[in-house]
């Protein structure tokens, strides 16, 4: 079992992992959250450039988080089911307009569950993605709903549902499609503001973000360490587009640990419960998130994200009251999800 851990040693074991990173990356901001003991502390290391110019980050700076958006979906899919608007085991097609229907040569329908646990057999990205993108650095801005409609109705044959593991941002996009139309919600970016940050007082994590904010915002860098373009999405948001801070992320921790028992909890809780096995067969895979098992067999809940120009790792644990939040103003920075689950291991809760 890990020995506890104080408030000196727990800055120098963050900084024993953070600093390195910043070795030959000399545009790299990096904020590391850690929840422990019932409260948040912040770790930030290197600097960032935003609007205000160029300076240290900070537990309130805003970074692109990827991945880390398939939770929000996940949970956002629980509380459809919880309010009755969906059922698990529906096509997907249920809740799709007519001219937006994917066209299979399965035997079995799409359902949600297979979006929601990358088992729908789609692919992980629309084909041929950038090499059509207006703008490579920003891929994702006019692939829009007219794009995904007409790659929905290709008459092919995919892998039949529920067959396999395939990790697919089309399939997560999809899903948050399916549940802003059972909603009848405006956008993706409307459901996660009234049905998750409202109830859990995230007041920084969007897909937009406002004047005040756009100040905050952290310029990404490409993996060589090049300023690039951020990722706006005209459709797919489900996948990855929220922006959030390290602050934010550490109070969406505590909410995913029954911190606070908020209203959203049983939708929580259902999002982490185990539905399938990810292509390792040590990783489990709940509605959008991974869990994998610590030392001492500790149950870890997890995602990692990676934007063109951002880097991001979100894990719990839950039994211990414990979470960790990495973010990064460059892509192409390994080991983040290591340095969490090492971490994680570290420490203990009085």
């Amino acid at each position: 079992m890990a020995s506890d851990v104080g408030a000196d040693e727990l800055q120098e074991l963050v900084d024993a992992r953070a600093k390195p990173l910043l070795k030959d990356h000399d545009a790299l901001g990096i904020v590391v959250g850690i929840w422990k003991d019932g409260k948040p502390q912040i770790f930030a290391y290197g600097k960032v450039q935003t609007p205000n110019g160029e300076h240290p980050p900070d537990g309130d700076t805003l970074f692109e988080i990827g991945s880390i958006t398939k939770t929000f979906t996940g949970i956002l899919l629980a509380e459809a089911v919880k309010r009755k608007e969906v059922k698990l085991d529906d096509p997907v097609n249920l809740h799709l307009p007519k001219d937006f229907q994917v066209s299979s040569k399965t035997e079995k329908a799409i359902t949600l569950l297979h979006l929601a646990t990358h088992r729908s057999g789609l692919p992980v990205e629309p084909p041929l993605l950038g090499l059509f993108a207006h703008n490579s650095l920003n891929p994702y801005v006019d692939y829009d709903q007219k794009k995904l409609s007409a790659f929905l109705k290709l008459d092919r044959k995919l892998r039949e549902p529920g067959e396999k593991y395939e990790y697919s941002n089309v399939g997560m996009g999809l899903l948050g499609h399916a549940l802003v139309y059972a909603a009848k919600a405006d956008s993706y970016n409307e459901l996660v503001r009234e049905r998750i940050c409202k109830p859990l007082a995230l007041k920084d994590t969007s897909e937009a973000q406002t004047g005040a904010q756009k100040l905050r915002l952290a310029w990404g860098h490409n993996a060589g360490g090049k300023p690039t373009d951020p990722w706006d999405f005209a459709t797919l948001s489900g996948a990855g587009a929220l922006r959030s801070s390290t602050q934010d992320l550490l109070r969406y921790a505590a909410a995913n640990m029954n911190v606070g028992k908020s209203a959203l909890w049983p939708s929580i809780e259902m999002s982490h419960e185990e539905r399938s096995k990810a292509a390792s067969k040590s990783v489990g895979v709940g509605l959008g998130w991974h869990r994998s098992q610590l030392k001492g067999e500790r149950l870890c809940l997890w995602h990692n994200g990676r934007t063109g120009g951002y880097q991001s790792m979100l894990a719990l644990t839950p039994d211990r009251g414990t979470a960790v939040v990495i973010l990064c103003s460059q892509a192409g920075i390994g080991g983040l999800e290591r340095i969490a689950f090492e971490l994680l291991e570290q420490i203990e809760v009085k």
